[in-house]
């Protein structure tokens, strides 16, 4: 079982007898409290119309619509299962989002291993929400991953962004970069451990109701079906 752990400016791997690298935990940090919300710009803008979240689909930073249930999903950009996941699980999400109203769904980049690609990925999806592009992005990050290689670095994100309407790429590139992104990252792992995320892709579901972990999933019907638990 891959075990979460933290980021300290850069993450330390020990080693994991399932043959995955796990991140030990540093000295605590001093993060925001909602890494969601610290990413997100003052105002709630509407969805533009792009290739991640369906139309009508308001998105404000991390997020993307709005209702009592916050669905919480942590992925590792580094991770292929994440991103299959992403890909397969989140679009029927978005969906029953503006068809029904079932909540809001927040991105979580989780660091679990000493892959820099998922540090600097991770960045780079804060760096996108500040602009509220960062389902845009991750959708990007993830179809450059499945291409292997160098997948994330400036001349990466440079033409990815410039692909993605609205987003202003210099911007974009520079709040990606350095440390100032670390702290929200390692308040991402502390909120991951404390709701009882071992493995990616995970979604914590919160409602009226309760909460609900769901792991690994393989559809969106499981998703679908704690949301409708917590309601």
């Amino acid at each position: 079982m891959l075990v979460v752990g933290a980021l300290a400016l850069a993450p330390t791997a020990i080693a994991d007898p399932g043959g995955a690298a796990k991140p030990a935990d540093p000295p605590p940090v001093t993060a925001p409290g909602d890494p969601g919300a610290a990413a997100a710009p003052p105002a709630t803008a509407p969805n533009t119309g792009g290739t991640a979240v369906p139309g009508g689909v308001s998105v404000s930073g991390l997020r993307a619509g709005s209702g009592s249930v916050v669905i919480r999903e942590y992925i590792d950009m580094s991770s292929s299962a994440s991103g299959a996941a992403h890909q397969r699980i989140v679009a029927t999400l978005l969906s029953r989002v503006a068809a029904e109203g079932l909540g809001s769904i927040a991105l979580r980049p989780l660091i679990t291993s000493t892959d820099l690609n998922s540090t600097e990925a991770g960045c780079a999806v804060l760096a996108a929400g500040k602009q509220n592009k960062a389902w845009d992005v991750t959708a990007a990050l993830f179809r450059a991953q499945a291409q292997g290689g160098d997948w994330v670095n400036p001349t990466v994100l440079r033409r990815l962004g410039g692909r993605i309407a609205g987003l202003k790429v210099s911007r974009f590139v520079n709040d990606a970069r350095g440390p100032a992104n670390y702290s929200s990252l390692n308040a991402i792992r502390n909120e991951a451990k404390s709701a009882g995320v071992t493995v990616t892709p995970a979604f914590v579901v919160r409602g009226p109701s309760g909460t609900k972990l769901v792991a690994r999933p393989d559809s969106a019907s499981a998703v679908i079906d704690a949301i409708k638990s917590v309601q």
